[in-house]
């Protein structure tokens, strides 16, 4: 797959709402037709999802700076926003603490697109940094990618209704799908064991529109029954193709 246009990835709806935001100590402006003007410096762009159950609402640095305005809670997400390429030192620590959880070197390209996953990672947490590449979205087609933060999931697979084979042959703990094109429409997920074929959760029906890409993010634990902590699915929309 190739990777969208640069003057494409900048109409990202969630980088829309975050405009503004750079980790470092300038502000690009709310216009994103502006971000394109020769004045602005290189950027990559980066979103940030907290996958970890067991850890604290968190504050987030890079090189420093501190990149989240509240507290990021799990199962929460920072829009993409711009930060400066190159070698970036990102710090994770419970809010309001100056004890680091975890520490972690990022390479940032310009002009780049990327996901950091938290996630469990005894005794602690890890991160884990994806480049974002898709296709450009049509109108009649979706994009899909899986992220498997379950720590106590086996190997799994992912079925999409009136798809075979699975869309998601094998998944463990940590792995990052690409992106696959999907007919848009209504759909139910079932995320099974690769080990026994049970069927571990499913989703209600949901709606897959044209010109999205999403990302379907297997989260919580398989040993908890109830609570914010349960095995759960959660659908993340990455881009719209305005």
């Amino acid at each position: 797959m190739n990777i969208i246009p640069f003057h494409q990835k900048l109409r990202l709806k969630t980088m829309q709402m975050a405009a503004g935001l750079l980790a470092g100590s300038f502000l690009l402006t709310g216009c994103m037709d502006n971000l394109d003007s020769p004045e602005l410096p290189p950027a990559a762009y980066v979103t940030i999802f907290q996958g970890s159950s067991g850890a604290p609402a968190m504050d987030i640095y890079a090189n420093q700076n501190r990149v989240n305005q509240n507290p990021v809670g799990y199962a929460e997400i920072l829009p993409y926003s711009a930060f400066y390429p190159g070698m970036r030192d990102f710090r994770f620590s419970a809010f309001n603490s100056a004890t680091s959880l975890l520490e972690k070197d990022f390479e940032l390209k310009a002009d780049s697109v990327y996901s950091v996953f938290v996630a469990d990672e005894a005794p602690g947490i890890d991160a884990i940094l994806v480049k974002d590449i898709w296709k450009e979205p049509t109108a009649e087609k979706a994009q899909l990618r899986f992220v498997h933060l379950s720590p106590d999931s086996e190997k799994v697979y992912v079925e999409i209704s009136g798809i075979s084979p699975p869309i998601v042959a094998e998944s463990t703990f940590k792995s990052i799908s690409d992106f696959e094109e999907l007919n848009k429409g209504n759909i139910t997920i079932s995320i099974k064991s690769s080990e026994t074929g049970e069927t571990l959760i499913q989703s209600g029906t949901l709606e897959l529109k044209g010109n999205r890409v999403y990302t379907l993010v297997l989260r919580g634990l398989n040993a908890e029954k109830t609570g914010d902590k349960k095995l759960d699915i959660q659908l993340i929309t990455n881009f719209i193709n305005y």
